[in-house]
């Protein structure tokens, strides 16, 4: 009996025992269910004994379809949600993964899938418990910043915490010629090997400290030319101090660089103007820095526009109370302008490429500031489009240092003719003058010697023809440096005089065709005019190999034309890039004759081909 009783009583507290564990564990699926987020836990095979409310309602599977492995058909198969989830079963390590799940309407959305495993004593697993959190709101703002990015006028990218590249946009990949899979994988391939190990080294540094990265290196185009780049990497922070990305930027200083190498030839007065000219090319450079960068997007057809905080700065408005619309917009735009920018965006609608405009807007205090926009249209299936977005760019600063770089630009050619006329003017006056009184001694001094001496007069006569051809090469050179016709008698005498002049020293035959009642122009119009002629011609004997060369003018209504034109085989890239490089040598240079036309109004048109080259010059004139 005793016995009996005791058995009863044990089975009686067993009982009880369970009772008590199926409410606790009851109790605790009712909290995991008010949840507000997926709570789900698996058997150490991987399979579910328990998924939450929210789980089932959010998918619309019932608890029956859901458990054991049936909650995996609820995710997309391209994530290869159960490759993954099946090798952090085999490690038993904690898991992460980012995967679509599918709405009870069938619609799919991001989700961050997280479990950890439960051990007992002997640190086998007993369950695995997960939550599910959805990150599609998350994943479209990364794909907006990328977005953003992809419309920046300019190479940039995003990297991991740890230094690792996940994102490279368009202008990068276009520059460097490689796909987005390869320029994640390598993304040093095209650093130049030199500059390699320095940039490296700094980079490393600069990210273990978490600090603002900035280097010049050289990096390989696509046809496999090294240009030289401003690289400048900064670190995103959370609002506790947690890194979280790091973005960068690339800005092309290749034309800076020669630029240095260029000024550091100069002399003199030049060479303090030179100096003035690289500040200003530095400040231009400065102004075109991402952090007067702002971005924006609008919804189509509404035009319900977002503007970013910089967008905000640059437009002077506070975020808090100033919520742009297209109307709003359109005040700050300068009334000359907003015919452009409305063109410029209708236009954009129906095109798979970025846009760019420039234009003034106009801020309540009267300043006048100048954007340059960037902008991309995105069309749905049907081809409409639904949305604009793009970047816009505070480039006051760069357009007044452009003008800046005119107005030197144009005082050192001032100065260059200055100094021409100057040395032109030595020589005929003094030294050719000099050589003519030596000729006329030599010729004395040939007529006192016997005509027995014949050595002697030969030498004296072989002494006076030197002295002659040295008075025609002075002349020349002269008359090369700043014709005293062209101040004298004007452009059309000083032109058909050096055509002569030209003929006869390369045996190139130049046809003129000159505009009847030419008259006169301004002296700085003149010469400008002359120097292309001059360095036209030039081109033509060293690098056409044409025998012929034609010279035409012709005045319409409103505007004066100079051609010099041949048939030869055409300007070759290296030329330019020649004349690029030394745009200050005797010959005025490609860039220095659009330097010159630009300052006297005009514009330099040349068009080459194997059939010959045309250089066209098109100023302004009075009728």
């Amino acid at each position: 009996m005793e016995g009996t009783l005791s058995r009863t009583g044990t089975n009686t507290h067993n009982s009880d025992a369970d009772e008590v564990s199926n409410v606790v564990e009851e109790r605790l699926r009712l909290i995991i269910d008010t949840i507000p987020t997926i709570v789900w836990r698996k058997l150490p095979d991987g399979s579910a004994d328990f998924l939450n409310r929210n789980f089932r309602e959010y998918t619309g599977l019932s608890l029956e379809h859901g458990l054991g492995w049936g909650w995996m058909n609820a995710f997309h198969p391209d994530d290869r949600l159960k490759e993954e989830w099946r090798a952090a079963l085999a490690a038993g390590e904690p898991f992460e993964k980012e995967a679509r799940l599918r709405r009870a309407d069938g619609q799919y959305r991001w989700f961050l899938i997280r479990a950890v495993p439960l051990r007992d004593r002997q640190r086998n697993v007993v369950r695995w418990y997960g939550t599910s959190t959805d990150i599609e709101d998350l994943k479209r703002a990364e794909d907006r910043v990328r977005l953003i990015i992809n419309t920046m006028p300019m190479m940039a990218w995003t990297l991991r915490p740890d230094g690792v590249v996940d994102f490279v946009n368009q202008r990068s990949l276009d520059y460097a010629g490689l796909s987005l899979a390869e320029q994640i994988e390598n993304p040093t391939r095209t650093i130049h090997p030199e500059d390699l190990p320095r940039v490296m080294k700094k980079w490393l540094a600069d990210m273990a400290a978490g600090e603002s990265s900035e280097d010049e290196m050289r990096m390989r185009r696509a046809d496999g030319q090294y240009r030289w780049f401003l690289v400048r990497t900064a670190p995103l922070r959370d609002e506790r101090g947690n890194l979280v990305k790091w973005y960068g930027v690339c800005i092309d200083i290749e034309d800076r660089k020669r630029a240095e190498e260029a000024l550091r030839s100069t002399e003199s007065e030049q060479r303090h103007i030179a100096a003035q000219l690289e500040r200003e090319r530095g400040r231009l450079v400065e102004a075109q820095e991402v952090a007067k960068m702002g971005s924006w997007e609008a919804e189509l057809p509404s035009l319900n526009v977002i503007w970013s905080e910089q967008t905000h700065r640059i437009f002077e408005t506070d975020p808090s109370r100033f919520h742009p619309t297209r109307a709003e917009f359109r005040e700050f735009i300068h009334p000359e302008e907003r015919a452009k920018v409305d063109a410029a965006l209708v236009a954009s609608l129906g095109k798979r490429s970025p846009s760019t405009v420039e234009y003034r807007i106009v801020m309540p205090d009267g300043r006048v500031k100048v954007l340059e926009e960037r902008w991309q249209a995105f069309h749905d299936e049907e081809g409409k489009p639904i949305r604009v977005a793009g970047t816009c760019r505070d480039v006051t600063e760069a357009v007044r240092a452009e003008e800046e770089l005119r107005r030197l630009s144009g005082q050192l050619l001032r100065l260059q003719d200055e100094e021409r006329r100057r040395i032109a003017r030595d020589l005929h006056d003094s030294t050719g003058q000099d050589l003519v009184a030596l000729a006329t001694t030599l010729s004395q001094l040939h007529a006192l010697i016997p005509s027995s001496s014949r050595k002697s007069r030969n030498l004296a006569s072989q002494c006076q023809a030197l002295a002659d051809q040295c008075i025609r090469d002075v002349r020349t050179l002269s008359y090369l440096l700043h014709p005293p016709m062209l101040d004298e008698a004007g452009l059309e005498d000083a032109i058909r005089h050096y055509a002569g002049g030209f003929t006869e020293r390369t045996g190139i035959e130049v046809e003129l065709e000159i505009a009847p009642r030419l008259g006169r122009m301004n002296p700085h119009t003149e010469l400008a005019l002359f120097r292309v002629v001059q360095e036209s011609l030039t081109n033509i004997q060293r690098h056409s190999g044409s025998l012929k060369a034609k010279i035409r003018t012709e005045r319409g209504p409103g505007k004066f034309t100079l051609e010099i034109s041949d048939k030869g085989s055409g300007i070759s890239g290296s030329l330019r890039r020649r004349n690029g490089k030394t745009p200050f040598g005797f010959g005025v240079g490609i860039p220095s004759m659009h330097e010159r036309v630009a300052l006297i109004g005009g514009q330099l048109d040349i068009e080459s081909s194997g059939g010959g080259t045309t250089v066209r010059v098109t100023i302004p004139a009075d009728d």
